[in-house]
């Protein structure tokens, strides 16, 4: 009997004690490779299949997981049990809508073998030595292979099939008083996409640029934002663009929809429709379609994220933005949370090169320790910058140490933008992005 009639099945029974009923299932096969100090360290297969019941009982939710399929006794009791105290529950199990036609398989992606990816971490480790035999290397790479079948008792009836093939690397370098860390990575539901010498030469590049360090004066200075730096920005944005959190009062932007509130220059798109992007997907992890959605348009705000809850408690239609585990994504084991699909940022029109050029002093960030410093809900960040470099009268002429960044999201984007650079890059997996210059950033050096 296959996976989809058993989901029917329950569902069936257990639609007679309750007023509507969901169940997600999740089966996935991981095959990572991993590399420590240079050497191959592990190969293994990880294979998940679980379950998770959402059920609304006297307008009330009700939730839980399993991982034994064999026997959905306790699924469903602890699902009815747990909705006697779960939140009110404002909306019904939506019916199957159409959706876009997405991407998210590959078949080349499903026919890597670990010789294969053996090989992109052999790759990656060889350039980056090559460089500085010194260095201890880490790499990784993978292939997951998800089925995701979803079913309700409002008649949706879902079964879709994922790929997404993953590349990394760290490289560290240890000297007296100094430990430097250099990290990139590479995602997509697409093998073809992957490019291991790509990930090996930023890595590269940014060692090259860190051999100096230098010292820097604490002041409010012009700060460039650029590959993991961009999430200092991000989280606040998906806080304040977060449905619940307009609904709530809690957000800067509640009231401000259809108002400029940013530089015309900005813009931000939720867009689950590109293909083979890592995040893409025609239905969200709730059956909702995904769809092309502007958030804020020459620094307009045009719309925000729902799921299912957030839309009922807001009387606002859902974005197909419901995502197991929130934020990050994945896994079965959560109640779907409010998350982008893929966030968009157009790009500008100068060159990453160009915008250093035209800078007497300034401060690359490249990536930060502690996110969600300072009170993000507000804007505010406040981050220890775990690699960045200084820019002094149009050139980078080094890297600075024991330094700190703060400052407002909104404040910055509305009156301090400088310029967004005109090559978007994909970072942590979901963002594409340009480089974001911004003016006024509070910079302290221990």
């Amino acid at each position: 009997m296959s996976t989809q009639i058993r989901a029917t099945d329950l569902l069936e029974k257990v639609a007679k004690q309750t007023d509507g009923a969901e169940l997600y299932e999740l089966h996935s096969v991981e095959l990572p490779v991993r590399f420590r100090s240079g050497a191959l360290e592990s190969v293994k297969v990880v294979e998940t299949a679980g379950r998770a019941l959402r059920v609304i009982k006297d307008g009330r939710l009700g939730f839980s997981t399993t991982t034994d399929l064999s026997d959905d006794t306790n699924l469903v009791q602890n699902a009815l049990e747990s909705a006697c105290f779960g939140d009110p529950a404002p909306f019904r199990f939506p019916a199957k809508q159409p959706a876009p036609s997405v991407r998210c398989f590959d078949p080349r992606a499903e026919q890597l073998d670990e010789q294969k990816l053996i090989a992109l971490g052999e790759e990656i480790v060889e350039k980056i030595k090559a460089y500085d035999s010194t260095l201890d290397v880490e790499a990784w790479a993978f292939k997951e292979l998800e089925e995701v079948t979803l079913c309700n008792t409002s008649g949706l009836e879902l079964v879709s099939q994922r790929t997404l093939v993953g590349i990394g690397a760290s490289a560290t370098r240890a000297r007296e008083g100094d430990i430097l860390i250099v990290y990139d990575q590479d995602s997509s539901r697409q093998a073809d996409k992957i490019d291991a010498a790509a990930v090996a030469q930023r890595i590269i590049e940014r060692l090259r640029l860190a051999e100096r360090v230098v010292p820097v004066e604490t002041k409010t200075m012009p700060v460039i934002f650029h590959r993991g730096g961009v999430q200092v920005l991000l989280i606040p944005f998906l806080m304040g663009l977060d449905g619940r959190n307009v609904f709530l009062g809690v957000s800067p932007l509640r009231e401000k929809l259809n108002q400029k509130v940013f530089d015309e220059r900005f813009s931000l798109i939720d867009d689950g429709t590109i293909d083979f992007a890592p995040r893409s997907t025609p239905y969200d992890d709730e059956g909702t379609p995904t769809a092309r959605k502007s958030l804020i348009e020459h620094g307009v705000v045009k719309g925000f994220l729902y799921d299912l809850k957030s839309a009922g408690l807001a009387k606002a239609q859902p974005t197909g933005n419901g995502f197991k585990s929130g934020f990050m994504g994945g896994g079965f084991r959560r109640p779907p949370g409010i998350a982008f699909t893929s966030g968009v940022i157009p790009p500008g029109e100068k060159s990453l090169d160009q915008i250093i050029k035209d800078l007497d002093e300034a401060l690359i960030v490249e990536g930060v320790m502690g996110l969600g410093g300072g009170n993000p809900l507000a804007g505010e960040f406040s981050n220890t910058v775990s690699l960045g470099f200084l820019v002094r009268k149009g050139e980078i002429v080094g890297r600075v140490k024991n330094t700190m960044i703060a400052g407002n999201v909104y404040d910055l984007l509305k009156d301090k933008l400088i310029a967004l650079s005109d090559c978007p890059e994909w970072v942590l997996g979901f963002v594409h992005t340009p480089a974001i210059a911004l003016d006024g950033v509070s910079v302290a050096s221990k």
